[in-house]
This record gives C-alpha cells, structure tokens and sequence, in this order.
C-alpha cells in the first residue's frame, strides 16, 4: 500500500507544525519527497480576502460542453454515466503534472466531446493563504470570473493559469492585469465589469466556500482524484491517469 493510500480520507484537522509540512510537499520546497501529496485543508480552507456572506458565485449552467454548478466546473456531458472528479490547487506542482498528463492525453480530450465520461474540476485555495503571491487564492478567483463571464475558455484558462504558476520558494507572481491578460489570451472574453471583478477579488468568498467544501468531503491532500465516488491512486502522476482511465473503462 502506497504512502497515499494510508491516508485517511476522513478529513482531520492537524496541528499548524503538521501543515507546514504538507506545504512543503507540495512545491514551497524544492526537495519536496513525494508526488501528489499536497497540503491539508485545516487553515487554507477558511482564509481569503473576501468574506463568504459578500461573494459572488458563478451561475450554475450548461455552455457547449462546459457546466458551471455551484463548487465546481464540469468538462464534458454532465449527464454522462461517469465521473471523474479532481480535486486541485492551482500552485501545487503535482496538481500541474497531473493536469498536463490529462491534459494531453487523447483519451482525456475525447471525453470533452463525447458522452460516456465527464471530469468534474474543483479548484480549492489551501495553498494561496500560506504564500507571499497568493496565486492559488488570485487565480481561483481568476477561474470563476470565467466560469461566470465565459464558461467555454474555462479549460484553456486553466491550463494557461498552470502554465504561468510561479516556482517554489519565489515571492512574486502574476499581477492581477497579468492574470487577466492570460486569461484573454487563452479565449476568456472579459469586459471591463470582469476585469474589476478580478482586481476585486469579487468571487474571492466562493473560492473560500468551495475550499471549506471540500475539507468537509475529506480532501486532506490535493491533488486528489475520484471515479465514481472511489478514490483513485499511484505512485506518480502518470499512474494516477492509467488508474483513472482502467476504472473507467473497467
């Protein structure tokens, strides 16, 4: 059994030393040990800049083959008869190595478009309160202006907000006009009233109630990954897509 499959799925709040440490596996540190073991929800998933009872969420639909509903984003039919859904935070180096794997792989893309299988994103904000930069807090917030303004570019915003994560153990990252000029780049079509919802941190209390979502569903380390309600592991990023692609095709 993996280090991985050990763990408890059960979410369990952990002392602050702990959480360091689990920081540190997830690219704050550059001798981070292992793949795929990020952080714990205990004091990311209630940090942020804005206050739940003021934010804005995105409004829950079905555009092309992207659906917004209210803690995550949807890839493919909705009502296909399975589900992959991964939990993720956009400064972790594992989540990226596991969103590049899928990212490129032909039989991932195909899902987009057909029927059979949907990836189900929930992006969470454990990492953003513990860095200078907060990118995991700015570019979550980033996604759901998108995924409100326009679904559609959601997944290649995502890969460009991966592509631009800063390294471990810098400071500084993208700027918000930065962030927005990426996601435009990537398709987004954003008006000024987007723009400012950005700059704002408009959506920034959804993010937080999203992030303590998912601490509530027992993700204590990210990324973390489901096919039909069942967890799915490996040893490296790679493995974790060859389980996820044999479980659906089982």
């Amino acid at each position: 059994m993996t280090p991985r499959a050990r763990r408890l799925r059960r979410f369990v709040a952990v002392p602050a030393v702990l959480a360091l440490g689990l920081l540190a596996a997830c690219g704050e540190d550059p001798a981070a040990p292992a793949p795929g073991t990020a952080t714990s929800a205990s004091e990311g998933a209630t940090a942020g800049a804005t206050s739940p009872a003021a934010a804005r969420a995105p409004q829950e639909r079905t555009t092309g083959n992207v659906t917004v509903t209210a803690t995550s984003v949807i890839v493919g039919d909705p009502d296909a008869p399975e589900r992959v859904v991964v939990y993720e935070d956009l400064n972790c180096p594992y989540c990226r190595a596991l969103h590049e794997a899928m990212d490129t792989d032909a039989d991932v893309v195909a899902w987009a478009g057909g029927g059979d299988v949907a990836v189900e994103h929930v992006v969470v904000d454990y990492l953003g309160p513990r860095t200078t930069h907060k990118f995991s807090t700015r570019g979550a917030a980033l996604l759901a202006v998108v995924a409100d303004a326009d679904p559609e570019a959601w997944p290649a915003v995502l890969t460009a907000l991966y592509e631009a994560r800063p390294e471990a153990g810098t400071d500084a990252g993208p700027s918000d006009d930065e962030l927005l000029a990426l996601a435009r780049e990537a398709g987004a079509d954003l008006d000024d009233a987007d723009a400012a919802a950005v700059r704002e941190q408009a959506f920034g209390g959804w993010v937080e109630e999203v992030t303590a979502y998912a601490a509530a569903e027992g993700v204590s380390y990210i990324p973390q990954v489901y096919v039909d309600d069942e967890l799915v592991e490996g040893e490296t990023e790679a493995d974790v897509l060859t389980a996820v692609k044999a479980r659906v095709t089982d």
